[in-house]
């Protein structure tokens, strides 16, 4: 899969501020991150009282997770209803802001295509079955 294919335009917002950003989407990834630079900028950062880390696939990688947040979620154009709570890391990779883990992909029925990742419905509905 192309990089292209796995970014997707994402737009955060929480009380009048807003940010726009390209995410990362990881299939892999059993969390959805993001850097703690972001959740300050946009106000929303809730720390934890004992952090903890992720391992990741590199060899010896790990985040490190000092908190967490909620914010608004415009999806490819689509508005994700309820916006999402995201784990907030202290180590991201330098030019990884926002990563989009397995359970916000299947939460939000996206599907991967030749243009890039889309929510298969739009409006974003959630189902309880």
């Amino acid at each position: 899969m192309k990089l292209e294919q796995a970014t997707a335009d994402v737009e955060l917002s929480h009380e009048g501020k807003v940010v726009r950003l390209k995410a990362l989407l990881d299939t892999g990834a059993s969390a959805s991150i993001i850097t703690k630079r972001l959740a300050d900028e946009l106000g929303v950062f809730i720390p934890l009282k004992e952090p903890y880390e992720l391992r990741t696939a590199d060899k010896d990688g790990r985040l490190r997770i000092i908190g967490m947040c909620r914010v608004g979620v415009v999806f490819q154009g689509a508005e994700v209803p309820g916006g999402a709570v995201f784990e907030v890391a202290e180590n991201l990779r330098g030019d990884v802001e926002l990563v989009i883990g397995r359970p916000e992909i299947d939460k939000w029925d996206i599907v991967f295509t030749p243009g890039g990742p889309r929510p298969r419905k739009v409006p974003i509905e959630f189902e309880i079955i």
